[in-house]
């Protein structure tokens, strides 16, 4: 007579082995699903691109700061002064960006209108490592450039948007001095600058942005901007 051996699941059983419950087991799978989503966020490689043409958008146009550190362009003489108050995680701001702004160079070259971009920490912490990146890039003459590469991967991207890694890359691809600019993202010489700007955003009342000011003519609506007689 042939003796039939125990199956693996009595075996066990005999053991003192569970099954674990169900709940037990989608916790378990839960977790390690968060553990490889965590990884593959902090290890994948990410991109850095910068616009086309971005080296040559503002050849020939002025630039300076303000004196409390917001980058300009235009001549302070310019008979109208435009203050923008922006976030580059701001969806409106890039509208505007891509939208008016373009239309603005021209009056800006020609002398009629200063442009200031007041950067606001505003809709995520990634808007205050945006902030940063643009005034270090600032530092060595490239504020505009990062301010236009900024804006255009605000749509390119689904995650880590401007995770302090990418924003280094962009800083490199505009060819950077890249122990400068990591060495100015490490001080806290910028955060003045942007802790300034919030400081003005609180003191003039204002609650989201873009919000602009006009010849200190507070302008709400993006699109009344193109409408400006910048010639009188």
């Amino acid at each position: 007579m042939t003796r039939r051996l125990p199956s693996e699941s009595a075996q066990l059983a005999r053991a003192g082995w569970r099954r674990p419950p169900l709940w037990v087991v989608i916790i378990v799978v839960a977790t390690l699903l968060a553990l490889a989503a965590a990884a593959y966020l902090l290890l994948r490689p990410l991109e850095g691109p910068v616009p086309d043409g971005v080296e040559v958008h503002y050849a020939g146009l002025e630039r300076g700061y303000t004196e409390q550190g917001f980058a300009r362009l235009g001549s302070p003489d310019a008979p109208t002064l435009i203050e923008d108050f922006s976030s580059y995680a701001c969806p409106h701001c890039r509208t505007f960006h891509d939208e008016q702004f373009e239309d603005l160079l021209d009056e800006i070259a020609a002398g009629q209108v200063q442009f200031v971009m007041i950067p606001i920490p505003h809709i995520g912490s990634g808007a205050r490592n945006a902030a940063r990146g643009a005034l270090c890039a600032g530092e060595q003459g490239k504020f505009w450039e990062m301010h236009d590469t900024l804006f255009h991967w605000q749509d390119k991207f689904l995650t880590s948007v401007f995770d302090e890694r990418r924003i280094k890359l962009g800083a490199e691809n505009l060819g950077l001095d890249m122990p400068a600019f990591e060495q100015c993202l490490a001080s806290d010489q910028i955060d003045r600058v942007i802790d300034a700007a919030r400081h003005e955003f609180d003191r003039r009342g204002l609650t989201g942005t873009p919000t602009f000011f006009v010849n200190g003519q507070k302008v709400q609506d993006y699109r009344e901007i193109e409408d400006l007689n910048t010639s009188s």
